[in-house]
């Protein structure tokens, strides 16, 4: 989940936020613990411990970049960072380099600046230190929790629809509503999910269940936040996932409950740039996936037609956490 913190002196009145930045008494606190804050010009004589430390960079160009990978490679997991007039292209750079290694944060005078640095490079700095008077923070961050990243969604091609006989299939039922074209990233493949729209779509048999998403198969991935994507055998009430829209816009959602019943399914194959993934459904007229300009029941799905999905690559994974440089095969 994305962190917000806000730069202000008394954490009293810091309401709504993750952390408080105290820069005129060098301190970090929040999330149970209080570390010390200390800037990178000073760091050669402060002695600091990197494991209790958040490190404070300015970057103005490459060579303050390359200063940040050598805070990682010193320890440091918590880096602040500080930009000038360049913003978007520095956070886009960090996040591609220490993606996994370190906890960045992007200070933001604007809630538009963080919205942006929370979705840079698709998958966003790891939080926002707000410059901004502490009532205004307080609103920013009920608006920003809504925010985990854009994801660059791409038009996979069905290949074939077949049924799969019965098996256990789970409903996701969050404690929020989608809306139409939202849903949630589901495959039996890591390597490449579906968007499955949520129970939206009123029928004359069924009313709308906009707070569901029929995940079908529970030994598929669904993806959540922090690029995890967990079984769905896995996720439990309170657990969080991502909710997803056509347009590739993310937000977590928590789980109020998950239902878990035999149903028959339906195996439905697609390919994207070389890709072949696969998703299984329940068989049921109520199980759409989204398509490009609406979504389409997964019984009238048929060769040819096209759908959306998201890849992450073909990046290994253990228990749901993706483990890059590990060789991996799905079929």
């Amino acid at each position: 989940m994305k962190e917000v913190w806000v730069f202000a002196e008394d954490v009293e009145h810091a309401q709504g936020v993750d952390r408080v930045v105290s820069r005129s008494r060098g301190i970090v606190e929040g999330k149970g613990e209080r570390l010390r804050l200390v800037q990178w010009q000073f760091l050669g004589s402060s002695g600091v411990d990197p494991g209790s430390t958040v490190l404070e960079l300015e970057v103005r160009n490459a060579g303050d970049e390359e200063n940040a990978l050598k805070a990682v490679e010193k320890g440091f997991r918590k880096i602040l960072v500080k930009t000038s007039d360049w913003k978007v292209i520095p956070w886009e750079n960090l996040v591609a380099k220490l993606r996994g290694r370190a906890m960045i944060v992007a200070e933001a005078s604007t809630v538009e600046e963080a919205k942006l640095a929370l979705r840079a490079l698709q998958l966003g700095v790891d939080a926002v230190a707000l410059n901004m008077p502490v009532n205004e923070a307080s609103r920013a961050a009920e608006e920003l929790r809504n925010i985990e990243a854009v994801l660059r969604l791409r038009e996979a091609i069905v290949e074939k629809v077949s049924e799969a006989g019965m098996g256990l299939r789970a409903c996701i039922d969050a404690c929020d509503a989608m809306s139409p074209g939202e849903g949630m990233l589901i495959g039996a493949f890591s390597s490449m999910l579906i968007l499955i729209e949520a129970e939206v779509v009123e029928s004359g048999f069924t009313k709308p269940r906009p707070f569901r998403v029929n995940a079908g198969a529970v030994s598929q991935y669904v993806l959540s936040t922090g690029g995890l994507s967990p079984y769905v055998s896995d996720l439990r009430s309170g657990d969080v996932v991502l909710a997803v829209s056509r347009r590739g816009e993310a937000r977590p959602l928590t789980i109020c409950r998950m239902k878990v019943e035999k149903r028959p399914l339906r195996m439905v194959e697609a390919s994207l740039n070389g890709l072949r993934g696969k998703v299984f459904l329940q068989d049921a007229e109520t199980i759409r996936v989204v398509t490009p300009d609406g979504s389409r029941s997964v019984r009238d799905l048929k060769p040819g037609d096209v759908v959306i999905a998201y890849s992450p690559g073909r990046v290994g994974r253990h228990f749901g956490t993706p483990v890059e440089g590990e060789l991996m095969v799905e079929f």
